[in-house]
């Protein structure tokens, strides 16, 4: 039995945690407690977990980044090397000389008095309209009336003095000679005083409608007489005599018919000839109204060094919304090519020597030699090589998608305006497009 007594203390012992070396005396820590790590060993454990963490995210943000910048580069690869299929297109095609100009009205009347007096009546303000004899100011005519009357008596007394010197037995042929210039002078002054006595009354010489005023009642006025400006003309009721804007007592302008004035430098001139068609663009708005070159100056006025010659467009017809004094855009048409076939600019090369054009064959692309003609900025004329439809491909042109494959884009017919840009091709030319299809 005494084994027995030692047997259950030895298995209570084995569940007792040992004791370490940090226990005083060496005893065993109570039943139940467990022995806590040195603060040093926790502390470089958790430093370790951080780090670890740490590592971690740099690793997968390194990651992300590449994933980023290999997506973008393959794009901007896609975007700059893809091709662009386009169709060979009829156009019509011109070539045109561009200028500013200003509108204005074919005719304009500067209507002054033909006599000096006195204003007493003006019966019209601006934006009136007035028809072609229409009464428009007046003066006082009581001298100009007396003078009528007294030239009018000289008249008659010439008259009588001439019939009795020619019944007169005694009169020679000198006194008759005389007689009959006294008469004539006389007649001459009536003539004089009767056209004075109409020009105290001021009459438009046109239809149309009055632009400026520029007399009021008791004014005091000299004569002068009406004139014209513009591409027209018009008599005035006051006489006849030289009138600007400025000088003008009233002015009346047409408003059916107007003219654009412009200029052109001595690099254009030869290009142009009367009757050549012209684009006509009033400032503030975009609707276009046309006409032909009317006159073209051989006088050149010089501005800063540089020469231009005067150019006047009339308009075709009567367009509404042009005022006088406006400024517009001229473009004069000086060449065009109707039905042209026509591939964009940047689809053309020179290889070996020769034009050529890369063309959609059997969904391959094939060189093929074209001869070029007009060239109007982005659109070239083809003259031979090319039939209306044939698909042509436009290499290197950036901002289309990526993702491999030929995108295409057509043209249909219409009309394409342009500048005085580009040349007249002529075949056999072609300017060279960097990384053309082969």
């Amino acid at each position: 039995m005494g084994d027995t007594g030692t047997e259950p203390r030895a298995i209570a012992n084995a569940t007792e945690p040992l004791a370490t070396a940090n226990a005083p005396g060496g005893m065993r820590n109570p039943p139940g407690e467990t022995t806590a790590a040195p603060r040093g060993t926790v502390l470089a454990h958790r430093r370790r977990r951080v780090i670890a963490g740490v590592v971690a995210v740099a690793l997968v943000a390194a990651a992300l980044g590449a994933w980023w910048l290999g997506s973008r580069s393959g794009e901007s690869a896609g975007a700059t090397a893809q091709d662009t299929v386009v169709t060979a297109s009829v156009q019509t095609l011109s070539q045109s000389i561009s200028a500013t100009g200003t509108i204005s009205p074919k005719v304009q009347s500067n209507l002054r008095f033909g006599s000096t007096g006195t204003v007493t009546r003006v019966g019209v303000s601006v934006g009136d309209r007035v028809s072609a004899g229409q009464e428009v100011a007046a003066i006082d005519p009581t001298d100009l009336q007396n003078a009528v009357d007294l030239a009018a008596a000289n008249v008659s007394a010439a008259s009588s003095n001439l019939t009795q010197v020619k019944e007169s037995s005694t009169s020679t042929t000198s006194q008759i000679t005389a007689a009959r210039s006294q008469l004539a002078a006389a007649e001459a002054k009536l003539a004089t005083a009767r056209t004075a006595l109409a020009g105290a009354t001021l009459l438009s010489p046109v239809t149309g409608t009055v632009a400026t005023v520029n007399i009021v009642v008791g004014d005091q006025v000299s004569g002068g007489g009406t004139s014209s400006g513009g591409s027209g003309s018009a008599a005035g009721s006051g006489g006849a005599g030289a009138g600007t804007t400025s000088t003008a007592q009233i002015v009346v302008i047409t408003t059916d018919a107007w003219i654009v004035s412009t200029s052109v430098t001595s690099a254009d001139l030869p290009a142009l000839q009367k009757g050549l068609q012209a684009q006509i663009t009033p400032a503030g708005t975009s609707t276009r109204v046309f006409g032909t070159v009317s006159t073209i100056g051989v006088i050149a006025s010089s501005s800063s060094g540089v020469a231009a010659f005067p150019v006047t467009i009339a308009v075709t017809g009567s367009p509404a919304g042009l005022y006088a004094g406006a400024s517009a855009t001229v473009s004069i048409i000086v060449k065009e090519v109707a039905d042209a076939l026509t591939v964009p600019t940047s689809a053309i090369r020179t290889e070996a020597g020769r034009t050529v054009v890369s063309r959609i064959v059997a969904g391959s692309p094939v060189v093929t030699p074209v001869q070029v003609g007009m060239v109007q900025g982005q659109l070239t004329q083809i003259v031979s090589g090319l039939a209306e439809g044939d698909q042509i491909v436009v290499t290197g042109r950036s901002g289309f998608p990526a993702g491999g494959g030929l995108s295409t884009g057509t043209r249909t017919r219409g009309a394409a305006g342009g500048g005085f840009s580009g040349g007249i091709g002529s075949g056999g030319g072609g300017a060279p497009v960097p990384g053309g299809a082969p």
